[in-house]
């Protein structure tokens, strides 16, 4: 059973969560938060309930937070009571003590908490949803022990589950560090996501990391044109012939390449694996790019919730700029947290409808940067498969992304899975470990 948090604060900050440090989040779609806004209320629950084992107080409407947490304390000694208190002073301090209170947390101890209760519960969920599909495979097996797949709709002959991944990485000794996940997405069609996933999947192998280029635009994704590649292995394929998953590596200066299946019927029985498919893949690669597509679906909720840094595009369009809202509104009531995105404003130019503070004020401050317009070289390079000829001919759009991809990635610069190799040029002129200049920073518009 899923243990749970109780979060005890007045209405106002249940209301706008951004008083409490939690801009962007949707605590009442949280499955592990119960959330409370009078002493009352909140002992009168938790008196007899025993699927709450953490309760924080931050505020209240009825009495002071300070003997809500002392008498909740009272009420169940075994229970952890933490005393949200962001300028708390030596006086309300030695009184939580004195009340048995558990802690008393600053700003940002509350963030790391609740973060981490967050990433427990949807690791439950994982398992949870693992164990389901164990039992589901279980339910189809064969009299000779193979899984038969259901006659009304075609899925590959074996489901990678999370189970498997984690039995196979400890017979073959592969290392169960996480590997970082980014995902390109945006609110709408033609943002460029496929050119710009496959551009930042080249910069990432080229700049020190073992790379994978994931097409999770699972109904038209066309990686394999974009990179020059013939008949790479696809999603399908792996979850229906896990081995194959032995054979994905990066060639040279390519990253490796997952493609989307190549049947579009196939798409709809993959979407629902994501999840386990995350579980090996991140393990073997340094960082996994993952093209998605413009129809928002359950996988995207997989993608953004696992992410390390998802970079949102928003292109020169206001029909795209209204899209982003729409899905970042989606994400709001979907619970999931939007502190790692990055957002770009895509085909910048000189006389370009939008610029970042443009997108930044009509995002209500947030952090936006520009990717240049690439012009016809891009279209032209990529569509023949030549994305090596593209980088080497230092095309603007190339520049600009690299400058974000040193910015975004883990120790910019270096693999994060070995030592540091010795230094060599990507494929714009750049020394590794070196940064291009940059303009300063603009003031976000508030």
């Amino acid at each position: 059973m899923m243990s749970h948090v109780a979060l005890c604060a007045d209405m106002a900050c249940l209301q706008h969560p951004e008083t409490l440090g939690l801009a962007g989040e949707n605590l009442a779609a949280q499955e592990w938060l119960r959330l409370f806004a009078t002493a009352t209320e909140a002992r009168r629950f938790l008196r007899d309930d025993r699927s709450v084992d953490e309760v924080w107080i931050a505020s209240c409407d009825d009495v002071a937070p300070i003997n809500l947490a002392a008498t909740l304390k009272r009420d169940r000694v075994d229970r952890r009571v933490c005393l949200v208190a962001f300028e708390g002073t030596g006086s309300l301090k030695s009184r939580a003590s004195a009340a048995g209170i558990d802690a008393s947390l600053t700003r940002q101890a509350f963030l790391a908490r609740y973060a981490q209760r967050k990433r427990s519960a949807l690791d439950a969920r994982c398992e949870h949803e693992a164990r389901a599909r164990e039992q589901a495979l279980a339910s189809l097996d064969g009299p000779s022990g193979t899984v038969m797949a259901p006659p009304a709709k075609e899925v590959p002959p074996r489901v990678w589950s999370a189970a498997c991944a984690a039995s196979e990485q400890e017979a073959s000794g592969v290392c169960k560090r996480a590997g970082f996940l980014m995902p390109i997405v945006s609110g709408s069609g033609g943002a460029g996501k496929s050119t710009v996933s496959a551009l930042s999947a080249l910069l990432c192998q080229r700049l020190g990391y073992r790379t994978l280029l994931l097409d999770f635009d699972l109904q038209f994704g066309d990686m394999p044109d974009l990179l020059g590649v013939e008949r790479p292995p696809t999603v399908d394929e792996v979850l229906s012939t896990p081995a194959r998953i032995e054979h994905l590596a990066p060639e040279g200066d390519l990253p490796a390449l997952l493609a989307a299946p190549r049947r579009l019927e196939q798409s709809e029985a993959v979407a629902g694996h994501a999840s386990a498919l995350l579980d090996w893949l991140l393990p073997r690669f340094d960082v996994v790019v993952c093209n998605t597509g413009a129809s928002w679906a359950e996988q995207h909720a997989v993608l953004l919730e696992r992410s390390s840094k998802a970079l949102f595009l928003i292109d020169q369009r206001a029909s795209s700029l209204r899209a982003c809202r729409h899905a970042l509104d989606l994400c709001a009531r979907c619970g999931i947290a939007t502190g790692p995105f990055s957002f770009a404003v895509n085909r910048c130019a000189k006389n370009a409808l939008f610029t970042s503070i443009d997108v930044s004020c009509a995002l209500r401050g947030a952090p936006v940067v520009e990717l240049a317009e690439g012009g016809r070289e891009v279209e032209e390079l990529l569509g023949m498969g030549l994305p090596k000829e593209l980088l080497s001919s230092r095309n603007a759009l190339c520049g600009s992304l690299e400058t974000l991809l040193r910015d975004m990635l883990p120790s910019a610069g270096a693999s994060p899975s070995a030592a540091e190799p010795a230094p060599r040029r990507t494929g714009l002129g750049l020394r590794r470990g070196k940064r291009p200049r940059r303009r300063g920073r603009e003031a976000a518009c508030l």
